[in-house]
This record gives C-alpha cells, sequence and structure tokens, in this order.
C-alpha cells in the first residue's frame, strides 16, 4: 500500500511537472519543486532529532539524489516536447536497473524475470516504431530516449535510496535532496541561467515537491518494510497515473499499437516483480 501510494504521488508530479515544463523553463520547475521538497524535510529532521547515519548511507544517499534528480530532469523534459503516453511507461521500465545490479553482484533472476525483461524490451521497440502524431511518429523517438533516460535516473535511485535509508529516512530523503538542489543551482550558475516563474505559477510547481517528497518518503519506509525490488515495481507503476491524466486532461490519444506495446512493457514490469 505504501508502494502503491508513492506511485500515485510520483505520477501526479510527473504530470503536473511536465505540464508546467511546457510554460516554464525547466531549470525554474526543478528549482522551485526541489527548494520546496528541501525545506520540508529540513523541518522534518529538526523534529525527529535523529543522529547523522553512519558515511556509507549519507554517500547511498547523495547517489540516489542526484539520480533522482537526472530522471526527473529527462522526465519533465520528455513529457514537454514528446508525448506523455510514451514517456511515462518507458520510464516505467526503472525497476530493470535494480534487476542487471542484482545480476551484476551474483544473483541469478528466476525465469519470469528474465522473460519479463523481454517483455518490457520488445514494448519499448514496438512503442517507439508506433505511428505517432497523425500517423507521422516524429515524436515518438525523443520520447522513447527521454523515457529511457527517466527509467536509468529512477532505477539507480530506487537501488541507492534503499540502501541509504536503512538506518533512518529522513536524513536520507534530506542529504538526496540537499545534493539535488546543489546539482541544480551549480547548474544554474555554471550556465548563468536565470530562475523565471510568475507568482501564479508558484503554488503548482512548489506543489511538485510536496508531492515528490511525499511519494520518497513512502517508497522509502516501503522498501524497507518489504522486497525493495516489489516496491521498486509497484512504484513504477505511476506511469498509469501519467497516463491517465495526460488522456483525461490533455485528451492526448495513442494508436492501437503504441497501447499494445505499453501494455506489453507493464506486463513484463509485473512479471518481474510477480517473480521476485
Amino acid at each position: 500500500m505504501l508502494a502503491l501510494g508513492a506511485s500515485l504521488g510520483w505520477g501526479a508530479s510527473d504530470f503536473l511537472g511536465g505540464l508546467k515544463s511546457r510554460s516554464l523553463p525547466l531549470i525554474s520547475v526543478l528549482l522551485i519543486s526541489q527548494t520546496t521538497a528541501l525545506a520540508l524535510l529540513m523541518a522534518m529532521v529538526a523534529a525527529k532529532g535523529t543522529p547523522l547515519p553512519d558515511v556509507s548511507s549519507l554517500g547511498q544517499a547523495a547517489v540516489a539524489g542526484l539520480a533522482e534528480t537526472a530522471g526527473v530532469a529527462a522526465l519533465y523534459r520528455g513529457l514537454a516536447v514528446g508525448r506523455m503516453g510514451i514517456v511515462a511507461p518507458v520510464a516505467a521500465t526503472a525497476p530493470v536497473v535494480p534487476l542487471v545490479a542484482g545480476v551484476v553482484t551474483g544473483e541469478v533472476p528466476a525465469p519470469l524475470q528474465f522473460g519479463g525483461l523481454a517483455l518490457a524490451l520488445v514494448g519499448l521497440v514496438i512503442t517507439s516504431k508506433s505511428p505517432a502524431d497523425g500517423g507521422t511518429g516524429r515524436r515518438a523517438l525523443p520520447s522513447l530516449l527521454y523515457g529511457l533516460l527517466a527509467a536509468l535516473g529512477f532505477g539507480t535511485f530506487f537501488l541507492a535510496m534503499h540502501n541509504a535509508s536503512g538506518e533512518d529516512v529522513g536524513w536520507a530523503l534530506l542529504v538526496a535532496r540537499l545534493t539535488a538542489v546543489t546539482a541544480i543551482a551549480a547548474v544554474i550558475v555554471a550556465q548563468r541561467r536565470r530562475v523565471t516563474i510568475t507568482g501564479a505559477d508558484l503554488p503548482a510547481t512548489a506543489a511538485i515537491g510536496v508531492l515528490i517528497i511525499t511519494a520518497d518518503f513512502l517508497y522509502a519506509t516501503a522498501s524497507n518494510l518489504g522486497m525493495a525490488s516489489t516496491a521498486a515495481v509497484l512504484g513504477s507503476l505511476h506511469t498509469v497515473v501519467t497516463i491517465a491524466l495526460a488522456r483525461i486532461v490533455l485528451k492526448e490519444r495513442l494508436g492501437r499499437l503504441q497501447q499494445f506495446g505499453i501494455a506489453l512493457s507493464l506486463v513484463g514490469v509485473l512479471a518481474i516483480s510477480t517473480a521476485t
């Protein structure tokens, strides 16, 4: 239930972040949302008064923060310039990263996991080859690439956050968010970018940060209460929320072949979870 709650929070924040990135600079959306999340976490950790975890946990938390920020940036950019109905399900293949990491460290996946991975990859190929935007397919490839980058970022976040949050979830999330905000600020300074946002856009952009940090907290708790791989897969179902919001709010339609490819990818993701 906690992991599914995380998927709802991430799905809503993904849709809202992608939507705001269509009218605002991506760097502005990232800075405002991540700073909001950081402020909330600082208050939470200060209120709890939990001692600082060991250096290893803090390092994993920093990796998680950088990975999630990269994933969010790729996702928002993809949702802004591509097809939400393609970017979101491709990003949902993020649990493949923990699976591959397990193989590298000597874990042997079950046959059903290999089958799920194959289904997910075939689904990605079908989705990328399907006609989009009136049959031209001109936005399918960028949507696929941004979705893959987001999947890599989120998959790394799933793995690193599970390792970092064993001692204390609050500190792990705080260090991750502090790292993310520092990285974003460094990019702004290095590129001499201006952060521009109107008063009317500020509440919605700040709400993205609230949704993200709520979802992160639910996921980190779920991954430590149960199996991390299962929590990662259930959390990755945020794509269903994003697709549903894109269909309801933006009236975005997909071809039947694309729908089949998306469904195949999601079945693959669920197969990986079931095998685990």
